[in-house]
């Protein structure tokens, strides 16, 4: 082959190879002269790390195991704080698929808590507020008759409580339901549906009364279980100017938990 020819036909071609070639070769050379000191000695000390690693592990099974004992004990833990935190309704104040629609399980519920409570108040002589703080407009939406119905029955465990300790007047019921309900951003961790109770009368009544919602054991004038105790979001008692009267406000919440905890064995 002439290479005359060639070149003459291949010029642009060869020159552009060329170039290439050194524009690759003075890259290189730029790239070793400021990178390849910090490039030779991270690979340095990575081959050092990997043989330390092969010769002397860092983790011992016994750390393994200390390890997943106190994940363990941490889980049981959060279990039982959640149990503390989160309210149990009582079957009552729990919609049933199997029974009647929502609206009506409300309805029913409603109307034999307001006639129980009222008629127990007004045998003690105890000023209680006719709509228990529930809504003018009865909910429809499932997920707020649920909460509603949860309120509820704080309300019943409540009230039963100031009866039983002799209190004088609830004068405000307020149930509100946690503005994050119906959001777009969800609820989070933790959904609070928030009852504000404003009570007045002899100031060792309400004391009394503030301190049996917090017992587990406490009991009703009957003897029925009360199922406390009741979490307290904030309380403040202030006492009258004059005479033995005190003003009680408290905001009592039902939580529910909306991210579950799970065992590492599941």
């Amino acid at each position: 082959m002439d290479f005359s020819n060639y070149w003459q036909e291949n010029k642009r071609f060869l020159v552009t190879v060329a170039c290439g070639v050194l524009v690759f070769a003075i890259g290189w050379m730029l790239v070793d002269n400021y990178f390849g000191a910090d490039l030779r000695r991270q690979r340095s000390l990575a081959t050092s790390t990997a043989n330390k690693l092969k010769k002397d592990a860092l983790y011992a099974p016994a750390d393994l195991a200390e390890a997943e004992k106190e994940n363990a004990e941490l889980v049981r833990t959060t279990e039982t704080l959640s149990k503390a935190a989160a309210f149990a309704p009582r079957p009552e104040f729990v919609l049933d698929p199997r029974r009647d629609s929502p609206s009506s399980q409300y309805f029913a519920a409603v109307s034999a808590v307001r006639e129980d409570l009222l008629r127990r108040a007004g045998r003690a002589n105890m000023r209680l507020p006719e709509d228990l703080g529930l809504p003018a407009l009865s909910p429809s939406r499932e997920p707020e008759i649920a909460r509603y119905l949860e309120a509820l029955d704080l309300v019943d465990r409540a009230v039963r409580t100031a009866l039983t300790v002799g209190c004088e007047r609830i004068d405000k019921i307020e149930i509100k339901l946690d503005q994050r309900l119906n959001s777009r951003e969800g609820l989070g961790r933790i959904e609070r549906t928030r009852i504000a109770f404003t009570l007045s009368g002899k100031g060792a009544p309400l004391a009394a009364f503030l301190s049996l919602t917090q017992s587990a054991g406490a009991t009703d004038e009957n003897g029925k279980a009360l199922l406390g105790p009741l979490l307290i979001e904030k309380a403040d008692m202030v006492p009258a100017r004059t005479g033995t009267e005190a003003t009680l406000d408290v905001v009592f919440v039902c939580a529910r938990l909306t991210q579950v905890v799970e065992r590492p064995d599941q």
